[in-house]
């Protein structure tokens, strides 16, 4: 399945699959946003699958808004599609369950 980033009211939502293959798209989008805006909140609740490259890519959006001091909430912890890889890969911290749109 493609991927693609949808912005639904300031929510940027990732549908179809985080892999090698579109992790460049995705790449490069939220690093133009994070040059852009303060705070960002992606979802991540439609993403079909996701792989080591899709999982590098998020540790390098996290660590670049921390290094920007940008605020970064990351949703989508319910989604059992992906959430043992983030597990596995030690990054189940970035998910942010206290954001209210």
């Amino acid at each position: 399945m493609n991927l693609q980033i949808l912005n639904n009211q300031g929510t940027f939502e990732i549908h179809g699959d985080f892999i090698e293959g579109n992790t460049d798209k995705v790449r490069q989008y939220f690093d133009n946003l994070l040059d852009r805006y303060y705070e960002i909140v992606i979802c991540l609740k439609q993403v079909k699958r996701i792989d080591n490259s899709g999982l590098s890519v998020m540790k390098f959006i996290t660590q670049k808004a921390t290094k920007r001091s940008k605020t970064l909430f990351v949703l989508g912890d319910q989604n059992k599609r992906i959430i043992k890889k983030f597990k596995n890969a030690n990054l189940s911290t970035i998910f942010k369950n206290d954001y209210t749109s």
